[in-house]
């Protein structure tokens, strides 16, 4: 089954196509006929980028894979999913949610599997594809026909090919550290490995940019958090692990920052399409 879906996925090309040209089942893609055989833009909708970890502590076992994709803003209507594999040879839907707007034109869509206890045992296979319905069309993200692939422990893969860097929003944080009886900003960040020698700072205000400071990031070979899952840096896609934390007064609990990664004599920057990001106690 799992080569029978890959076939029928990879004989697609997109085109901007508005008529209603796809016929689509739980378990395959099927297109009406071979002059036919045309899934529409994916211009429409790109995966920005994906997350896999696993790991397991006295028997209890966990297994996500998380996902970020960028949509054309075509109406207020829309289902955004992720299209994948699983184990058993059949494919579902894992939804995602809306997350902002990068501009007047686009949006964020988020979502996650997350799967754990006692016992469990992993759901999905490695490929996968993203899913954009709207105004009635179905528009897809399938890798130029290759699929998306990643492992149950790959940590990020950045496939927006205009990016370079990527905060990880689901670990930073502020924090009360009562060793130093002040606040601390944790930060970590993913990059592309372009060249041995680099820099990944943070800039950041704790006062709405009447000021401003600024500090650096510490690459990790690998990163862990508890003991549910591990991730090697850098992994099979050439993304490093950096993190780093900064202490400030105990009175302040909201930080604005944005991530700089200098490396090849160019600045590369992630502040939140613009928006900067932000986190507080």
């Amino acid at each position: 089954m799992k080569n029978y879906i890959y076939l029928l996925i990879s004989l697609v090309v997109f085109s901007c196509s508005t008529e209603d040209d796809l016929v689509e089942g739980p378990e395959s893609l099927i297109v009406k006929t071979e002059a036919e055989a045309e899934i529409k833009s994916s211009d429409q909708v790109r995966l920005v980028k994906s997350w896999t970890s696993s790991g397991g502590y006295r028997g209890y076992s966990t297994y996500t894979r998380k996902f970020t994709v960028k949509v054309a803003d075509l109406a207020y209507d829309k289902q955004v999913s992720i299209y994948h594999e699983k184990i058993d040879g059949t494919w579902e839907e894992i939804p995602l949610s809306y997350s902002m707007d990068i501009d007047d034109q686009n949006e964020l869509w988020t979502g996650a599997s997350n799967i754990g206890g006692y016992g469990v045992s992993p759901v999905y296979d490695d490929e996968f594809v993203v899913k954009y319905v709207v105004d009635g069309n179905t528009y897809w993200d399938n890798n130029n026909g290759a699929n998306y692939k990643m492992a149950r422990r790959d940590g990020y893969f950045i496939a927006d090919p205009d990016a370079n860097l990527s905060v990880d929003t689901d670990f930073d944080s502020v924090n009360y550290f009562p060793s130093y009886d002040q606040n601390s900003l944790t930060v970590t960040v993913d990059v592309r490995n372009l060249a041995p020698n680099k820099e990944v700072g943070v800039l950041y205000t704790t006062d709405g940019w009447q000021t401003q400071s600024y500090f650096t990031l510490d690459y990790r070979n690998y990163w862990y958090s508890g003991p549910f899952f591990y991730i090697q840096s850098p992994n099979q896609f050439g993304v490093e692990r950096w993190t780093g934390s900064t202490r400030f007064d105990k009175s302040i609990n909201t930080v604005e920052y944005a991530v700089v990664y200098k490396v090849n004599g160019q600045e590369y920057w992630d502040n939140n399409y613009g928006k900067n990001h932000s986190v507080s106690k």
